[in-house]
């Protein structure tokens, strides 16, 4: 199992070192991803100024100003912990055509995977990222415990590397499968999705590495599929999405 996430992860750092299309996805979903913080980060600046200034005009000037550049530091530092939800929402929507570039240079022979409709794709990515995002508020208090007590964070890996394997292995097995056979093989399978999920929540957490972990995770998760269904541990390919109504 470790076998495979290392080796896929090395394919994914060594594709996107090579592979002008990969970067390309990545430059795009990262746009759309720093655009999104960017927007949080000014909101949160505005929307303070307001409220304090609406409900709290007594206070002197500079303790409004003060008051601003906290609330901004502070969403900051929320941000930080919500990256991983919100670029791989953010990036789900690119990176489908990730999982297919990698696809056609590492297994060109095996049936292709199908593209999901942009609806359900979009549906999923949203769902996902609310999920996450509520998780990790409400583990908030466990990462400032973390700071002094570090073994907390094995909890917050565990919760993170659950949430991520699940949305990065289905966006690659819903290529492949029906729907119905999704589930189960992620069931089936969940030592090996549990730390391909780990392996990118870690990813997550390092500065800059963190900007190429949505196209490395969702490369290194094809190789695991791949891995997993030569292995015998997974259900034939038989054209995923496209043909679930067939």
């Amino acid at each position: 199992m470790i076998g495979l996430v290392i080796n896929g992860a090395l394919k994914g750092f060594g594709q996107l070192a090579a592979d002008g299309q990969l970067r390309s996805v990545m430059w795009r979903s990262l746009l759309f991803a720093m655009v999104a913080v960017v927007l949080a980060l000014i909101a949160a600046y505005f929307i303070t100024d307001y409220v304090l200034v609406t409900y709290l005009g007594w206070v002197e000037g500079w303790l409004i100003n003060v008051a601003d550049v906290g609330a901004t530091i502070g969403v900051g530092g929320l941000m930080y912990i919500l990256f991983p939800a919100i670029v791989t929402g953010i990036a789900s929507l690119f990176l489908d055509r990730a999982a297919q570039v990698v696809e056609l240079r590492h297994y060109p022979a095996d049936l292709p995977g199908q593209e999901p409709p942009m609806g359900p794709a979009i549906w999923n990515a949203v769902q996902f990222t609310a999920l996450v995002m509520v998780v990790n508020i409400v583990l908030v208090p466990l990462y400032l415990v973390g700071i002094f007590f570090p073994p907390i964070l094995l909890l917050i890996f565990l919760v993170n590397g659950w949430l991520l394997g699940r949305e990065y292995f289905e966006l690659v097995a819903y290529r492949h499968l029906k729907p119905g056979e999704v589930y189960d093989a992620r069931r089936r399978n969940s030592a090996s999705v549990l730390l391909g999920g780990i392996a990118i929540a870690l990813g997550f957490t390092i500065p800059f590495l963190n900007l190429l972990v949505p196209v490395v995770g969702v490369a290194m998760m094809v190789h695991i599929f791949k891995g997993l269904q030569r292995r015998g541990k997974l259900p034939p390919a038989d054209g995923g999405l496209v043909r679930k109504g067939a």
